[in-house]
């Protein structure tokens, strides 16, 4: 398999594992997240790797590397669409969770209230010392 195909190949493989991070951020499903944004952070070094493959065998073969580049960052362009929109739907996520908080704990507050309004009094333990 030729390192361009390769590389097509791996960013095949960011743009399911991104399109699967959507999906898991608005299905709120933290855990397949994390895995997916671990996937692509493994994934970074190999594409670094196979663009250097890619950009050697170009160069080898005589092909017209601007037209082949070009077409690289059509993919990478839209592989960076699909991330902004993913972290959109995260703040989108943050600001539900944020929400979510702050409504709690002014229910946490309220409880509070009503339970100093209505607990019995604590016993004296000692009016006097006589």
């Amino acid at each position: 398999m030729s390192c361009e195909q390769q590389l097509e190949d791996a960013y095949q493989e960011w743009r399911r594992l991104a399109e699967a991070e959507g999906e898991a951020i608005r299905n709120r499903n933290w855990l397949v997240v994390a895995d997916c944004q671990n996937a692509l952070k493994r994934l970074q070094p190999e594409i670094i790797r196979r663009t250097d493959g890619a950009h050697a065998e170009w160069s080898r073969n005589g092909v017209n590397r601007e037209s082949r580049e070009n077409h690289v960052r059509g993919v990478i362009t839209e592989l960076i669409e699909i991330e902004r929109r993913n972290g959109e739907w995260l703040d989108d996520a943050r600001r539900v969770a944020q929400s979510q908080i702050t409504q709690l704990e002014q229910a946490g507050a309220t409880l509070r209230q009503i339970q100093r309004s209505y607990a019995p009094a604590p016993a004296a333990a000692w009016t006097s010392f006589s």
